[in-house]
């Protein structure tokens, strides 16, 4: 299904929203000693992804998302992608790092978001999937200008 813009997000449970408040202090302290974006509940999602832009190109996060079928579960991804915005493709690795149940120390999660930056860290261009495409509604939704300025705008590491 392609993005439409005059969707609006759905609303984020309240089970999503306490799971989150819980972990925000570790979360947020992360994020900010590592320099990185939080995004919080991006497209009305039950997640947060911290962003960056990486000096090797791209963007990169990691996505700690609500598992909601159990509620006691977040579950932390890694993502590195390239878009190029003139083929309208892009190119993608990602992989899941950890489950952090909410019943255990919040230490556990902070050396899981530790291990997934590292992990990130760690890939190299050849890491990255093949091109995928064309997302045609690049080029309707935006400009190829407006395309980096959102990039330029992220952290860089």
């Amino acid at each position: 299904m392609a993005f439409r813009l005059d969707r609006r997000p759905g609303r984020v449970p309240d089970a999503a929203l306490e799971a989150f408040r819980e972990v925000a202090p570790v979360v947020e302290a992360f994020a900010r000693e590592q320099g990185l974006m939080i995004e919080r509940y991006r497209q009305g999602r039950a997640a947060w992804e911290l962003r960056f832009a990486r000096e090797l190109g791209g963007e990169a996060a990691l996505v700690l998302s609500l598992r909601e079928r159990t509620g006691h579960v977040l579950d932390l991804s890694a993502v590195w992608w390239i878009d190029d915005f003139n083929a309208r493709s892009r190119r993608l690795r990602s992989q899941k790092i950890a489950a952090w149940d909410r019943r255990a120390d919040h230490l556990v999660l902070r050396q899981q978001l530790d291990a997934g930056l590292s992990l990130i860290d760690g890939w190299r261009e050849d890491d990255l999937g093949p091109a995928r495409g064309p997302y045609l509604s690049w080029s309707r939704e935006q400009t190829a200008a407006g395309f980096e300025e959102a990039r330029r705008q992220l952290p860089r590491r």
